[in-house]
């Protein structure tokens, strides 16, 4: 079995995804399989994926194009197997105020959302994009002033309105309906920033988070709930913060990043899972 690792993309992600998709090959082509890397930029977005030859395509994209179930629907097309979650299910999770609607019908308290800055009841709020991660384009904006010039800089992207909650920021990651458990983000800038995300030493990462066992368990039940709610396969990783012992949802990633100083990785070493063992985990629950 041939397997191809797709990495870069063209979204602000692409940097990360490239780190990712490097870790993933280095972890396959160390346990002994067929695998190659392919950068998918601007000029092959679609030759990429018609014109290489693959049995398997391990997918290693972050943000829009990769993880909003266009590559997914292709694939498809193509009758190749993929990593991850379907055409579908990508892309209502990489919708922001689609899943937060979905996510809340089923039970699970979001912060408070609002659809233009003209309906703001108080500030201060969160401006950011819909379809991206990874912390980019995020706006904290204090008046009604900020949250206009906010929406004016983030163009005609579909934007998300949302409360601002100070709290501790925390992450649970599925694979397989399977909670990993739950790990506390400590950022060492204001909040968790691009930076702190990928920067090595950007954050701390403390897992098990040291909260209340009630909150603990019911972050766990509820990154289960929205992994089975959205249709979700393979791993995802849901992100919440938990203020006055009240957790709230806010977004969930269906290609979570695997780079060295990725949540997923650190995650899974509660069960027992190291780097290696995540990787081989995903290649036998897709291959055909």
């Amino acid at each position: 079995m041939k397997i191809a690792v797709f990495m870069g993309g063209i979204s602000s992600e692409r940097e990360v995804s490239l780190n990712s998709g490097k870790a993933i090959l280095e972890s396959l082509l160390k346990q002994g399989y067929d695998a190659y890397g392919v950068d998918v930029n601007e000029n092959n977005l679609i030759s990429a994926f018609t014109d290489n030859e693959y049995d398997f395509a391990y997918l290693a994209f972050h943000g829009g194009f990769g993880e909003d179930g266009r590559v997914q629907g292709l694939l498809d097309m193509l009758g190749k197997a993929y990593t991850g979650s379907g055409a579908t299910a990508s892309g209502v999770a990489m919708d922001k105020v689609l899943t937060k609607k979905l996510v809340a019908a089923a039970g699970i308290k979001t912060s408070k959302s609002f659809e233009n800055v003209k309906a703001i009841d108080s500030y201060p709020v969160v401006i950011k994009p819909a379809l991206e991660g990874s912390s980019v384009g995020i706006y904290f904006c204090n008046n009604e002033d900020e949250a206009k010039k906010a929406v004016e800089a983030l163009g005609d992207k579909k934007i998300v309105i949302e409360e601002m909650i100070s709290g501790d920021e925390l992450t649970v990651g599925v694979i397989n309906g399977e909670g990993l458990g739950v790990l506390r983000i400590i950022p060492k800038n204001e909040f968790y920033d691009y930076e702190s995300k990928y920067a090595l030493g950007g954050s701390v990462h403390e897992y098990p988070a040291k909260i209340d066992k009630k909150a603990y368990d019911e972050a766990l039940k509820n990154a289960v709930k929205v992994h089975e709610v959205l249709g979700l396969k393979g791993i995802s990783r849901s992100d919440f913060l938990l203020k006055d012992n009240e957790l709230y949802f806010l977004e969930v990633n269906t290609l979570p990043g695997m780079t060295k100083t990725s949540l997923i990785p650190d995650l899974a070493t509660l069960k027992g899972y190291s780097y290696d063992d995540v990787v081989k985990i995903m290649v036998d629950t897709f291959k055909k």
